[in-house]
Order: C-alpha cells, then structure tokens, then sequence
C-alpha cells in the first residue's frame, strides 16, 4: 500500500503541473488575440484623432488685406553646394490670390509672386552682386518676367496625419515652370483691435540646378524655402 501511495503521489504532481501548464498557454493565447474580447466588441482607432473648424479667408473680400509687414519668405541652400547653409529671404513679395477654407480643400487656392532683386541676406556685396547674377536678374527690374518667382496652387489636399493641407502647385522660376510638393499649416487665428488676424506657413523645396537651370557655383542644387503669410479681417 505504501508504495502505491508513493505512485498515486506522484502521478497527482505530475497532473496538477500540466495542467497548470495548459491554463498558462490558454491564458497566453486568449491575451494574444486581443484580451479575449467578444465578438460584439468594437477596438478603438488608434489613428489621429484630426479635427478642423469653419474658418474661412479670402483676399477677394473688401475687409481683408495681406499684413505683408508680418509676413516673409525665407530660402536656404548650401553655399558652395557643399558646407554650411546661406540664407537670407526676399523683401518684396504678395498675393494675386488666397482664399482658404479650413475644412474644405476644394475651397484653398493661392498665387503668389516674390522679386527675386529683393533678395536679402544682410550683406549687400553679397545681395547686389553675385546673388542677382545666380537668379539671372538686376537691381532695375520690377514686375518683368526675369524678375519674378511666381508659385500657383494646382491642388489641396487634405492632410490625414495632421491638421495640415498637401499642396501640389506650380514653381515658375528662372523662366522655367515646374511642379512643386508643398506642406501649407493654418497657425492660428487671435484677435487684433477691430480685426481677426490669420497666420499660414507654407514650406517647399526645389531643384535649382536640376530643374530650374541656374548655373552657379555659389549655390546647392536644393533650395528650401519657408513662407509665413498674415491677413487681417476687419470685423
């Protein structure tokens, strides 16, 4: 009897450790397939959670003006083509069109034009000489051709990652047009005195040398440029 005891003692042990074995594996497996969850069970999304408001812009109103003294258009390259970045931005600058709507892409278009001789890095030896030469122009120059980089918006699209807007426009630029892929972001909206004030950025790069032909040494072949614009709405 004693030694059937002893066998029945250690087939019980043996037992009680598989099948603790298996409520393991069970308990892993149910864990796996999402907590166990029912079948009527909906799993929250884990994408971002994107809302956007009715605000609307347009410079075809009478009582909205671009506040160019808040607004700028900045460029980047590497000097050289190889070391540090040269920047600077341009002074003159404006609208033929905006008109933006917050939540309807259909609704956002733009056009808008810099003097390329208003270029301005802080260094006018630099500005007035090799610079005008690089982006073919001169210091006479207003409003002709040679003179002005003009982008144009072709389509918006809105951003599903963020709240921002995926623009594809047009880059005319050393008398070449290209198409261009741009980020445009609504900043905000405050209250100024009588007027609602609107911020946007806009942020691109080009090709200078590739697809915009310009011949320099003094330049990179990428050209990033970063556009903040400001409206004021009279109320």
């Amino acid at each position: 009897m004693q030694k059937k005891s002893a066998l029945q003692k250690k087939l019980m042990s043996s037992f009680r450790r598989n099948l603790l074995t298996v409520i393991l594996m069970v308990a892993g497996y149910c864990g796996y397939i999402a907590g166990c969850t029912h079948d009527d069970e909906v799993l929250s999304s884990q994408g971002p959670n994107i809302e956007r408001g009715e605000e609307k812009v347009s410079l075809e109103s009478t009582n909205t003006s671009f506040d160019k003294a808040h607004s700028n258009v900045q460029w980047a390259s590497s000097y050289l083509g190889a070391t540090s970045l040269l920047t600077g931005r341009f002074d003159n600058f404006g609208f033929y069109i905006f008109n933006f709507d917050e939540s309807n892409a259909a609704g956002i278009n733009f056009s808008a034009w810099v003097w390329l001789n208003s270029v301005n890095t802080s260094e006018p030896g630099r500005d007035e000489g090799c610079l005008l030469d690089t982006y073919g122009t001169d210091g006479t120059l207003t409003t002709e051709d040679e003179n002005l980089a003009i982008i144009t918006s072709k389509k918006v699209e809105l951003s599903t990652t963020d709240k921002g807007y995926n623009v594809t426009a047009d880059l005319v630029f050393h008398g070449v047009t290209k198409e261009v892929t741009c980020k445009m972001n609504f900043d905000g909206k405050t209250l100024s005195g009588a007027n609602n004030v609107y911020g946007f950025s806009l942020q691109f790069q080009f090709l200078a040398k590739t697809d915009f032909l310009i011949v320099s040494s003094n330049v990179g072949d990428n050209a990033d440029v970063k556009c903040n614009a400001v409206f004021r709405v009279t109320n």
